[in-house]
């Protein structure tokens, strides 16, 4: 199943302005959270569970998957209604390129404890990370999709990374939300900010065809990477919708790790339908 889309919420915020709306609802809205435990079905062969302890003492679990010798590890944070077996359903075409993986997943999901918040999936990406880091990776790139883009950004403000890369990501939550209902959305994902701080090599994916986080989001957070001067570039995929496909991530993630080791970005090496743009750029490489 795909990440519920996050506009699903946007009903019930509009009804923010009845004195009986509280933002308890409204959180449940924003983190439609799968209740049932994670499992390895369908996951990549070689995949376990794993427990990470947060700052504030929960015990969280989440997938992972060892890397091939000499691969990166990937640390992925998947959408705000998918889970991390989801995730790794999806990435199952970067493990068998020999990625490792690991799918991190937050409190308040899939049985974990806790309740999900900003402040609460920072902390829980900081105890993903600690676990991450001590695999001792040849590199770690951190990836994030929908929600979870806003998790890596964030976490990247935090921690100095190898890389970090969105998918389908925002350019900050509130802008889902209508303006009367905005005082009670605490949490704010703003990512146009975070893209403007980083000082680590940034990559971002979007589909043309995204129907959850339009395709003019992808572009505002190009333009911020630009003038701020980031390192990276953006792949648009043509026709593509919130959730590309693994096999297309895989050729995209191979090419980001091939620039990571100093390369030149090499279109060629790319699909028709995906898209290379430099940050600071406006047009293709491969129109």
């Amino acid at each position: 199943m795909l990440p519920r889309p996050l506009t699903t919420f946007v009903a019930v915020l509009a009804l923010a302005c009845a004195p009986s709306v509280h933002a308890g609802p409204i959180n449940d809205r924003i983190y439609p959270a799968p209740k049932v435990a994670l499992t390895l079905e369908g996951a990549p062969n070689g995949t376990a569970a794993i427990t990470v302890v947060t700052r504030d003492g929960l015990s969280l679990i989440g997938l992972a998957l060892p890397a091939q010798p000499g691969r990166p590890t990937l640390l992925a944070f998947h959408g705000n209604g998918s889970s991390a077996t989801t995730l790794m359903r999806w990435f199952a075409p970067l493990a068998a390129k020999g990625y490792g993986i690991v799918a991190a997943e937050y409190r308040g999901y899939s049985a974990n404890p806790g309740k999900p918040s900003e402040p609460g999936l920072a902390a829980d990406a900081d105890g993903f990370l600690a676990y991450a880091s001590g695999l001792r990776p040849t590199r770690l790139i951190v990836v994030g999709h929908s929600l979870g883009g806003g998790v890596a950004l964030g976490l990247a403000n935090r921690a100095k990374l190898d890389a970090v890369v969105t998918i389908g990501a925002f350019t900050q939550l509130r802008e889902f939300v209508p303006k009367i209902a905005r005082g009670l959305v605490s949490d704010r994902y703003d990512n146009l900010a975070a893209v403007a701080t980083l000082d680590e090599p940034y990559f971002l994916i979007h589909g043309t065809a995204d129907e959850t986080v339009p395709s003019p989001m992808g572009s505002a957070l190009h333009g911020a990477a630009g003038t701020a001067h980031r390192e990276g570039a953006s792949f648009v995929i043509m026709g593509a919708g919130h959730a590309p496909t693994g096999e297309h991530l895989a050729t995209i993630i191979d090419e980001i790790n091939r620039h990571l080791d100093g390369a030149a970005f090499d279109a060629a090496r790319l699909p028709a339908e995906i898209k290379l743009v430099p940050f600071g750029e406006t047009r293709p490489i491969n129109p």
